[in-house]
């Protein structure tokens, strides 16, 4: 369904056939405890991520000290909703040391920078790409900002119509930046299959003609691979240790085990789906062989009877004449005597 990316996507291309590049969302699960966010990073790290994402911002910055709404972390709760959000931050030296940490994993990490500092922060520390989120389509300044860094640019479409998203593709190629990934996404938490909506896909590359892939908020990994056989380039999915760590997004993320098993579906599902190309396996011919059928005669066949179809039945195995010559085959005499059960071939008749 996409074409293959003009760049390579955190060292590796994307698209083609090339399983789709997994990208466990760690986001703030971490709950602003950077020794569990490198846990985090080394569990992503050993089953199967391609990448790790964090979401990077400044509470202040993010929400108005003025919007109440319930605590994620106690629903009976209302607080100013930036304060949930400040006690999930990190600070600049928790980045640099998760930066660092990763690279000793070799696993790439890369954020969602929800403000100027932040995103000017991680360039700093060797991000390679930036993340957009869903919330963030429609601005402008920041996606900007982004695509001046010259890094890959993830576009995440949840919310978007395709005005608000062609605003967005058109503000990171107006910095002269085209590599850009679109994630179709449904910003539902979790969303559920009807919501999906995954043909999507597919006009969203015939409209902007670059690599699309899926950012996924249901809590399997069935969109997933659905998405992969319509082409998707990148699966986005949050990840946590364990489900049960308080937190906004813990409760609908995927568990390690479930990061490796994505990774190995995808790789599988990639596989099923071959070159397009119609040809008999080598794994078929044996069964071909056996359960393809054959001219067999039904009775004694005396040399120089004349063949009809009362004489003759189509029996299995394959490795005789085929049943399409059948029409060949009658009227003609019998060379030899051709005994009742046995595969017919053309040395037995005079043609």
């Amino acid at each position: 369904m996409n074409p293959l990316a003009n760049f390579k996507f955190c060292g590796k291309p994307l698209g083609g056939e090339h399983p789709p590049f997994i990208v466990a969302e760690v986001g703030f699960n971490h709950n602003g405890d950077v020794g569990l966010c490198r846990q985090m990073i080394q569990a992503a790290a050993e089953n199967g991520a391609d990448a790790v994402k964090l979401q990077t911002f400044v509470a202040e910055e993010l929400y108005s000290k003025r919007f109440i709404a319930n605590d994620p972390a106690d629903p009976q709760k209302q607080i100013p909703l930036y304060e949930f959000f400040k006690r999930s931050e990190l600070i600049p030296s928790d980045y640099k040391e998760l930066f660092e940490y990763a690279r000793t994993l070799g696993i790439p990490l890369f954020s969602t920078p929800f403000d100027e500092g932040s995103l000017d922060m991680l360039a700093e520390f060797g991000a390679p790409a930036i993340k957009i989120a869903s919330p963030d389509l429609t601005h402008t300044g920041l996606i900007k900002l982004a695509a001046r860094k010259n890094l890959p640019v993830v576009l995440s479409t949840g919310m978007g119509n395709f005005e608000e998203i062609t605003g967005a593709v058109d503000a990171v190629r107006g910095e002269g930046n085209d590599r850009i990934v679109l994630l179709h996404c449904v910003s539902s938490y979790p969303a559920r299959y009807e919501e999906m909506n995954l043909h999507c896909m597919r006009e969203l590359q015939n409209r902007f003609k670059l690599p699309v892939g899926l950012s996924d908020h249901t809590t399997d990994n069935l969109s997933a691979l659905v998405a992969t056989a319509l082409g998707a380039v990148m699966i986005e999915k949050h990840f946590t240790l364990e489900r049960k760590l308080p937190g906004a997004d813990n409760a609908m993320s995927m568990e390690p085990h479930e990061l490796k098993e994505l990774k190995q579906a995808t790789v599988n599902a990639g596989k099923t789906l071959g070159d397009g190309k119609r040809i008999i396996q080598p794994s078929e011919e044996p069964v071909k062989k056996s359960a393809r059928r054959s001219l067999v005669a039904r009775v004694d066949i005396e040399p120089g009877t004349v063949l009809s179809s009362g004489m003759l039945a189509v029996k299995r195995p394959g490795t005789g004449i085929p049943p399409e010559s059948l029409a060949r085959l009658i009227g003609k005499k019998a060379k030899s005597k051709i005994f009742a059960e046995q595969l017919i071939d053309w040395d037995m008749v005079c043609l």
